[in-house]
């Protein structure tokens, strides 16, 4: 006779050890992220790659709305989307030089509205005629609403600010002149809000001992961006460079609407 009967406690614990136990189930779903991707072509191509259907219905709204010269093509370009705009965006200059850096601002801008953040913009070929691909990484809860801008540095001595207001335009206008570097301001399409510096010397053509220089004046100006709430967004070289040369890219910069000076600035 067992004077010690087992517990119901032991005799738990004798039935765990004897078959294993069952996987805990996860609190959560599991963890998936999904990508996509925007490349720029020839003169006058965008593809879309793994965007879905209703998101390529809004881009093609976006593109309408910001390139006044509009969509000359669209088709199924292997498993991508492309549309051919009328006109030459990516050419860099000339009439089409502005709308350019407006349609790929309204593009970014949106995507971010419904959620695709950009993962990295990357040169993936060795043409001559290369333009970047920009990598998107979709996020369940789209950001707060934001606004945006995009400068340009053009010819080897223009700064280009396109949708600044005027207290940032007057912030680059004190940063260059405190600098020494400002040669001359104007309008350069006050339509389009766009605002053109004329700056001493040739900062994007430089050589020896101003290259240095030409990388301080980049980092004041992002300091000068963040003081007033803006945040380099994306660097994107978007136009086709010409034999034996090359071009710098254009930069997208977003801010929190309603951001408030003094406060801090996120960055994505």
């Amino acid at each position: 006779m067992d004077l010690n009967p087992p517990t119901s406690y032991e005799k738990s614990e004798k039935e765990n050890l004897r078959s294993p136990a069952a996987p805990p189930v996860p609190p959560y779903a599991t963890f998936q992220t999904t990508f996509a991707s925007l490349s720029l072509h020839q003169t006058d191509r965008l593809r879309f790659l793994q965007f879905p259907e209703s998101d390529i219905a809004t881009i093609r709204t976006v593109i309408q709305r910001s390139w006044r010269k509009g969509i000359q093509n669209e088709r199924r370009y292997a498993s991508s989307h492309e549309f051919k705009l009328y006109g030459n965006p990516w050419v860099g200059s000339g009439s089409d030089a502005i709308p350019a850096r407006i349609v790929m601002r309204e593009i970014l801008a949106h995507l971010f509205s419904v959620g695709w953040i950009l993962h990295a913009s990357t040169d993936l070929s060795k043409k001559e005629t290369d333009k970047d691909t920009l990598i998107f990484r979709k996020q369940q809860t789209p950001p707060p609403e934001s606004e945006w801008i995009s400068i340009s540095f053009n010819q080897s001595d223009r700064l280009r600010l396109i949708g600044a207001d005027t207290e940032l335009i007057e912030a680059f206008r004190q940063l260059l002149k405190g600098r020494g570097k400002l040669q001359n301001e104007f309008w350069k399409d006050q339509v389009l809000n766009a605002w053109e510096f004329k700056i001493h010397g040739n900062p994007w053509w430089a050589t020896g001992e101003e290259t240095v220089k030409t990388r301080e004046l980049v980092l004041k100006m992002l300091e000068v961006l963040e003081m007033y709430g803006w945040s380099l967004y994306a660097s994107i070289d978007q136009n086709q460079a010409g034999e034996h040369s090359s071009e710098t890219d254009s930069w997208f910069c977003v801010r929190d609407k309603g951001w408030v000076m003094g406060s801090s600035v996120f960055h994505r």
